[in-house]
């Protein structure tokens, strides 16, 4: 099964005999069967779509996502959206302290994949900033572990700070492009910064699909702030996911972004896409079996979906560097 990312203006988007067809400037450029589809993930605005394709999708499950630097949407079918008893659990238990907990537990999970990030990708480096940055990680953990009155300001406190050490450590030991000087989320006219939320806008999509599969409100969260067309559970619960699948591709590709202008992201997109996806489909271990990441996280995704339901502890995955 294929996720299918398009970024390209002028495309269009159509259906034949139950295929999709990927057209630029009038000339098919990929037929596609429907059947072997999961998601269409469009990535650039000036990109169009027939009729028949998105009722074919929605009949057949196909969730379509619309991505740009500054928005986002999705279109699913109503059928999804059957597990009324999920989400009243969820909003129940994102209230009270067990939400808290959740968020402990995924921003503890996330400094933990973080750290694992700087241990790989600095494997050959030995030297005292490296030993001081990874005692911070583990300080911050430990903090956050043993903090018996928890509170969402104390959590995003830890890991506001871990995020400018971590990317603080990444600019200094020249893992990231020169002209990386500090985390921009929006509107940013840097290479790293758009190729990190370009990435982030893909995994943002997996998170969603998962989340929808589990019967789980996506704009109902634990840490991030709950407001209209905010999706917070999707930002809280991809934050464990953020450095693994899209931090180390990126830093993979430093050296031709550093060769490419920001203007010119283009050229290198499609690459990064490629090796995010390939990132997700690789397999990993999980609970004695090699699964999928792409599969793994569905099944963290139906464990938070336990959790609220109080069917089962939530336990982070952990990447091994």
């Amino acid at each position: 099964m294929k996720h299918i990312i398009v970024n390209n203006y002028g495309m269009f988007l159509g259906l034949k005999s139950q295929r999709l067809t990927i057209k630029q400037d009038g000339s098919i450029k990929n037929e596609i069967a429907l059947n072997r589809i999961k998601t269409i993930q469009v990535l650039s605005r000036g990109i169009s779509l027939s009729s028949d394709l998105i009722n074919s999708c929605s009949q057949r499950g196909i969730k379509i996502f619309f991505n740009t630097f500054n928005s986002f949407s999705a279109l699913h079918t109503l059928y999804e959206h059957k597990s009324v008893m999920v989400r009243k659990y969820q909003f129940e238990k994102c209230e009270l302290i067990e939400g808290l907990e959740l968020a402990r537990t995924l921003i503890i999970g996330k400094l933990k994949n973080q750290r694992a990030t700087l241990l790989y990708s600095s494997r050959g480096f030995e030297n005292e900033f490296k030993h001081n940055v990874i005692e911070k990680f583990d300080k911050s953990i430990s903090q956050l572990k043993n903090k018996k009155d928890i509170s969402k300001d104390f959590i995003l406190g830890i890991e506001g700070v871990s995020a400018s050490y971590y990317f603080e450590y990444l600019k200094s030991m020249e893992l990231l492009p020169r002209s990386f000087k500090y985390r921009t989320k929006r509107h940013s006219e840097e290479i790293t910064n758009i190729a990190l939320n370009y990435g982030y806008a893909i995994l943002f999509n997996f998170i969603y699909k998962a989340c929808i599969n589990a019967g789980l409100e996506p704009y109902y969260g634990v840490l991030h702030s709950v407001r209209s067309a905010k999706p917070s559970l999707i930002l809280d619960i991809m934050e464990e996911y953020r450095s693994f699948v899209v931090d180390r591709n990126v830093i993979k590709l430093r050296s031709k972004l550093s060769k490419t202008k920001a203007e010119n992201f283009d050229k290198i997109k499609k690459e990064l896409a490629t090796n995010i996806l390939k990132t997700l489909s690789k397999k990993y271990k999980y609970n004695h079996r090699k699964l999928t990441l792409e599969s793994i996280i569905q099944r963290q995704v139906y464990k938070v979906s336990g959790y609220f339901c109080s069917q089962n502890k939530y336990k982070s995955y952990i990447f091994r560097w």
